[in-house]
């Protein structure tokens, strides 16, 4: 009974420790916490001076590239950086993402190698 005890309040420790934890950090991957921003974004990649279409740009990166994100931007930004870090790396990509949160002013952010 004890040990069933001990077990069940380690479990709840860990998640009030994951849920403190997603609060200082920008990507909330295996985080359980509430998602309490949205944001509106549309992305913009060129490859040796040709713009890719929305379509292409979701085929390469396998994410919508445009529209409603209702977890932190911060993880779209990560999908990015870590294909262009590995499968793109010899593209010469140039992704800029236009985006605003939660009815705040536009902001942009640019893939930097």
């Amino acid at each position: 009974m004890k040990t069933r005890f001990f077990f069940g309040i380690i479990f709840l420790l860990l998640q009030v420790g994951g849920i403190a934890y997603a609060r200082f950090v920008p990507e909330r991957f295996f985080c359980w916490a509430p998602y309490d921003s949205h944001t509106l974004f549309e992305t913009l990649v060129t490859i040796d001076g040709k713009t890719l279409t929305q379509q292409e740009a979701e085929a390469r990166y396998k994410y919508k590239m445009r529209g409603w994100e209702q977890r932190s931007i911060d993880n779209v930004f990560s999908l990015i950086s870590q294909y262009e870090d590995t499968y793109g790396k010899d593209d010469n990509a140039k992704v800029t993402v236009k985006y605003s949160t939660n009815g705040h002013p536009e902001k942009e952010w640019t893939y930097k190698r």
